[in-house]
């Protein structure tokens, strides 16, 4: 009784908040919060697992043929994770021979893959039960394993969006508005910062830190909510867009960052900012033009030479959305943008290891 009184409890909390989001979409206000658009969505995620989809056949002729053009012009592996089996399991393209394999199988969620920076290991989240949602980070573990899917073990219960430091000794990632470094020669884990904290007293994501030690993060709960960059060593955090942004990674080597801001052409696009002390420049770095952009999921190679990311033609929500998969080697024609997925299935977080 009491499941079924939470499942219709969830069905018209879904059906008053779509028809609240249609009548604003439906009104004359100039600008929609896109929270508010995407809201039914991302109740239903909370809830509900995706559907799979159609069983195909796992690779399909449009996909070899763009791995091989990548293979082509760059020599070194992608990793990602996809729900083309019925489960989101993580896969790994060796573009030198252009095969393709599952590197998990498990029936819980397999996401956030990251190459260690000598390309021989993989970090990537593992969740606590069959299902969770991507927007729940409270309930998934950090696994590390071989590049070629062997020796896989669990490094921390409890850990989100965990990315490889640029010297390869451990790991960062956050667990209750915490910043941790997981020092993998010791196998200990400590605090770098609280999100609660001077100077972002808010509620802290994604962090990334650079060779410099600085640590980029997206920022919540504050006036100005934003991505930025964070300098433990001054008690200074820098502020990078004045929009909603996400999802931010380092240039390798640069002080030089990549993001999702809102607007383009699908109402995301890739942004990128160099700042030192003269103060911050913001551009886009790439919007795609035609069905498939709505951009997420971006990357830079070790090399600061390609660009790899997820777009979807429609639909938001990163785990269940059609995300296909791109690469573009960064200042070329955006004509020169290679899709490398084909596929109904929900493909996100690629990361690209490069030899050269």
């Amino acid at each position: 009784m009491r499941r079924a009184t939470r499942q219709i409890a969830v069905v018209v909390t879904l059906a008053t908040v779509g028809l609240a989001a249609l009548a604003v979409a439906r009104s004359e206000t100039p600008r929609i919060p896109e929270a508010l658009v995407n809201a039914p969505e991302r109740i239903l995620t909370r809830w509900v697992p995706p559907t799979p989809p159609p069983r195909l056949e796992t690779v399909n002729d449009s996909e070899r043929e763009a791995w091989h053009q990548l293979g082509q012009q760059v020599s070194g592996r992608l990793v990602w994770s996809s729900n083309r089996d019925g489960n989101h399991e993580l896969y790994l393209v060796d573009l030198a021979t252009g095969e393709e394999r599952r590197l998990t199988n498990h029936p819980h969620v397999d996401f956030f893959s990251r190459f260690s920076p000598d390309g021989q290991s993989i970090s990537f989240l593992r969740s606590q039960r069959p299902w969770v949602s991507f927007r729940d980070e409270s309930a998934w573990d950090l696994y590390v394993m071989n590049a070629d899917g062997t020796h896989v073990r669990r490094l921390v219960t409890g850990a989100y969006h965990p990315t490889w430091l640029p010297d390869g000794t451990g790991i960062v990632y956050v667990y209750e508005n915490q910043i941790f470094r997981f020092d993998l020669a010791s196998g200990q884990a400590t605090v770098a910062h609280d999100g609660l904290d001077q100077p972002t007293r808010g509620k802290v994501y994604e962090p990334e830190q650079s060779a410099d030690g600085l640590i980029a993060i997206t920022l919540r709960n504050v006036p100005q909510e934003t991505v930025g960059v964070l300098d433990l060593t001054a008690g200074q955090y820098i502020p990078i867009s004045s929009q909603r942004g996400c999802q931010i990674t380092w240039f390798p080597g640069r002080r030089q960052v990549v993001w999702i801001d809102s607007g383009g052409h699908g109402g995301t696009h890739v942004m990128t900012a160099t700042f030192e002390r003269g103060g911050v420049q913001a551009e886009t770095l790439i919007d795609l033009p035609g069905r498939y952009s709505h951009e997420y999921f971006p990357r830079v190679t070790l090399d600061g030479e390609w660009l790899v990311w997820g777009a979807a033609a429609e639909g938001h929500e990163h785990d269940r959305a059609d995300y296909e998969l791109f690469a573009w080697r960064i200042g070329r024609p955006v004509e020169t943008t290679i899709r490398l997925t084909h596929s109904p299935a929900n493909d996100q977080w690629p990361d690209l290891w490069v030899t050269s």
